[in-house]
């Protein structure tokens, strides 16, 4: 049986061209003019004897046959450009850093403080990949990862950043409308929970021994930023990482009600990376010394 292979520049060519149902804007994406991106969807039509959009005037759509090869194609296309992307990050001289964080960490630490790591690092690209969950393993297209626990993960090497001191945070309105005052107060008042950290207000009511609390109740939350959100909402109280808040709390989105900090062992956000990449990637060195270095100069902990 024959294979039909078509090549990458008119599968290129039609997927873009299906996106936006029209081949200026399809020459627009990929840098070519329409006639051109019209003569490879007539080469791919050619080489399956199929039309594949319908030409009504100005009006292009995508017929039976296109949409289901459309369905078909768009994904793994898009898979081998990510493959391309991620081998040339294995590359000894590569400025590319093919990383993943978990989704607070990335927007309310990572990105404001991108450009100032640029800024020293001009010629590394950054590419972000999904978070990793606690029990995945850590893929090989990777190479590093924050991620939260207890900073134990099999076959990698894990660098401490933050998020082992807690502290306890609500809205301004919520703090007045309960009379929080002293960490006995905090006893009655609603509470929201993190998933990952469901003893955190356990050790925070031991330390300040506040014993009238069922500490394992109120509704939780995957994620910190959800958490904080929900706080700021007025939902209840939040025992979040200290590093988190400081621009909610610059802003008046959120108080601390009381002064209560507390440290928790096996909790923090931690950047993980294989020893071997590390040794042959010099991007991968120069982000780590500058994560490690903004954290001790800035003394988040």
């Amino acid at each position: 049986m024959k294979h039909l292979y078509p090549n990458i520049a008119e599968l290129h060519a039609f997927v873009s061209s299906a996106r936006h149902l029209n081949f200026s804007y399809a020459a627009r994406e990929l840098g070519l003019t329409p006639s051109a991106v019209s003569r490879q969807i007539a080469s791919l039509e050619a080489l399956f004897g199929v039309k594949l959009f319908m030409r009504e005037g100005r009006n292009l759509s995508l017929t039976h046959a296109g949409q289901v090869y459309h369905a078909r194609v768009k994904g793994p296309l898009r898979e081998i450009g990510n493959a391309s992307i991620e081998l040339l990050s294995v590359r000894e001289d590569s400025d590319l850093l093919t990383i993943s964080s978990v989704p607070t960490f990335t927007t309310k630490w990572l990105i404001p403080r991108l450009p100032t790591f640029l800024a020293v690092a001009p010629n590394v690209t950054l590419s972000f990949r999904r978070h990793l969950a606690y029990g995945d393993p850590f893929p090989f297209c990777l190479d590093a990862a924050i991620r939260y626990g207890d900073g134990h993960w099999d076959g990698v090497r894990c660098d401490y950043l933050a998020g082992k001191t807690f502290v306890p945070v609500c809205s301004p309105e919520f703090a007045a409308r309960h009379a929080l005052r002293a960490p006995a107060d905090l006893a009655a008042a609603p509470r929201l929970v993190h998933e990952q950290a469901e003893s955190v207000w356990s050790k925070w009511s031991e330390t300040y021994r506040v014993t009238q609390m069922n500490a394992l109740s109120g509704p939780r939350f995957e994620q910190y930023s959800v958490l904080i959100q929900a706080a700021h909402a007025g939902l209840g109280l939040a025992l979040v990482p200290e590093f988190l808040i400081g621009t909610p709390i610059d802003v008046g989105m959120l108080v601390q009600p009381v002064d209560a900090p507390v440290d928790v062992e096996n909790h923090g956000h931690y950047l993980c990376y294989t020893p071997d990449r590390l040794e042959t990637s010099a991007a991968l060195r120069r982000l780590r010394d500058w994560m490690l270095e903004e954290f001790e100069v800035h003394g988040a902990s």
